[in-house]
């Protein structure tokens, strides 16, 4: 039961933000923004988000996973309706920097609930879990899919949305693993240089993965004359395809290494970012941005999954770590391409998809190089250096 709970717990995380990354274009006409202003409002969501880090480590620290996501999640779920409510950028930039807030004390804790499943459960589970958040996201997604649709208001939309999230929040919860902190814990800690090329990757991941939640929608919407409808539904196949891949996350972390899963996803991200800045219309760009979720769909709770396996750093606290250099790559990429797009145009700034992407897949083996499997010592078939080792071992053996 914590399995499913904790599942429930990244579902009801990736349901509210679907909500906001649906309704973009429908806040950026609404507000009249640029697109150079509505990259000045989302950095107030990743300004909140670097800052509910080290709250969140603290929280976990202190009063355990459980509790602290509780916590975050009565703060997320009221400020999506601030944000519907927002008279202006001002205003949009603080309902943002308040959601992402509570949205980074639940994503610590949320990992650090997954991490102690892992440990008992003597296995790979991460990715798994991680399945729930972009569930939810294309739950979010539909819905703000159809809502767009229908002309629904987005206050109404939000009001819907951020209540149908707390209650799935507050019934799992009573259901999560009990694990108490362990007092005062220090939120932050200086990293180690794994921990730092670990969060290089959580860098080029978490801005690969920011500009999908809030540039796909806008692309097809400004880019393709793609109507409402449509434009929304780039974002949920992303979403779609983000959680088909984490569905094989663990198997192939166990088979193949942490980071030939990484390089094989960046190559896959790599390819889905060049269908996206090329594609002639709507229904081809919807197809890049799908392949795109693909790709990058197993890179989080892979390099999420091997931080607390560094040493002598509370797992909590080195989640916290890496999360923090991830997230300013979300901090940076989404208000880059806006820039970018300013000067150009937006296909052209998202090119940067695939420069990202390449990087990504050039880090993994550095980053990763100690932690080429969860489980070492085991020999998997399917994978094909480890088979043909594994073929090596047996006729040195039979000799």
């Amino acid at each position: 039961m914590p399995r499913i709970a904790t599942f429930a717990m990244f579902f009801a995380a990736g349901w509210l933000p679907a909500a906001w990354a649906t309704r973009i274009p429908a806040i950026k006409a609404e507000l009249q923004l640029s697109e150079g202003a509505l990259a000045l409002g989302i950095l107030g969501l990743e300004a909140g988000a670097i800052a509910g880090l080290p709250a969140g480590a603290a929280l976990v620290a202190r009063l355990g996973s459980r509790r602290a996501l509780w916590i975050g999640f009565a703060g997320f779920a009221p400020a999506l309706l601030a944000v519907g409510l927002a008279p202006g950028l001002t205003a949009l930039a603080a309902a943002l920097a308040a959601m992402a807030l509570g949205n980074s004390v639940v994503d610590v804790a949320m990992n650090a609930q997954g991490v102690e499943l892992e440990r008992r459960a003597g296995r790979p589970l991460l990715s798994s879990l991680h399945v729930g958040h972009p569930l939810g996201l294309v739950a979010g997604g539909l819905t703000g899919t159809a809502a767009a649709a229908a002309g629904v208001p987005v206050v109404a939309h939000f009001v819907i949305a951020a209540a149908a999230g707390l209650a799935c929040a507050l019934v799992a919860g009573a259901w999560l693993i009990e694990d108490r902190g362990a007092g005062r814990q220090p939120a932050l800690a200086r990293p180690s240089r794994r921990l730092l090329l670990l969060g290089l990757l959580a860098f080029c991941a978490f801005a690969l993965d920011g500009a999908a939640y809030n540039w796909s929608a806008v692309d097809l919407r400004t880019e393709h004359g793609a109507p409402a409808a449509l434009a929304a539904a780039a974002f949920t196949g992303f979403a779609l395809a983000l959680a088909l891949g984490r569905l094989f996350g663990d198997r192939l972390v166990a088979r193949c290494g942490r980071a030939r899963v990484v390089q094989a996803c960046a190559a896959v991200a790599a390819a889905g970012g060049a269908v996206v800045v090329v594609a002639p219309g709507p229904e081809l760009g919807v197809a890049g941005w799908a392949l795109f979720g693909l790709g990058l769909a197993a890179v989080a709770p892979t390099v999420l999954g091997a931080a607390p396996r560094t040493g002598g750093t509370p797992p909590a606290v080195a989640i916290a770590a890496v999360t923090t250099v991830g997230y300013l790559g979300s901090f940076t990429g989404p208000p880059v391409i806006g820039a970018l797009a300013e000067a150009s145009s937006l296909s052209a700034a998202l090119s940067a998809l695939v420069v990202v992407s390449v990087a990504l897949a050039l880090l993994a083996p550095l980053a990763l190089r100690a932690d080429q499997s969860v489980s070492e010592s085991r020999s998997w078939s399917w994978c094909p250096r480890r088979s043909a080792t594994k073929r090596s071992n047996q006729s040195s053996t039979r000799r």
